[in-house]
């Protein structure tokens, strides 16, 4: 793959990810918002079932730019290995952290959301 394709596949990734994560963080603030400060015992069921789906795809589509990062970096170019930044993303372990604890974190917040409601 040549130094060009690779950036652009970086740039697409990392643009996936950045519009994935914004609409996260806005379902989460919005459940968030109606959680505390304005709800009914009528719609518990409802919320609940808005709190796991928002975990999910929290969870699947951080979960599918970190596999495509680790993906990616196994067809940098040779002439980028070398780099800094090649050395740095070569070993794909760091990717596993990520991973790990986006879900963590992510699971986390569901639950959490789940007990509010609830409470």
């Amino acid at each position: 793959m040549n130094e060009s394709t690779y950036l652009e596949l970086g740039k697409q990734i990392s643009d996936r990810l950045r519009s994935s994560q914004l609409t996260y963080f806005i379902a989460v603030s919005a459940i968030t918002a109606v959680i505390v400060f304005g709800r009914g015992d009528d719609v518990n069921l409802l919320l609940t079932i808005l709190a796991v789906g928002i975990g999910l795809f929290g969870i699947l589509s951080f979960d599918a730019a970190q596999q495509a990062y680790i993906m990616l970096n196994k067809s940098m170019p040779e002439s980028m290995e070398g780099t800094p930044i090649g050395e740095s993303t070569k070993n794909p372990a760091q990717f596993q952290f990520y991973r790990a604890t986006n879900a963590i974190f992510t699971s986390l917040i569901a639950v959490i959301h789940v007990i509010t409601i609830y409470k």
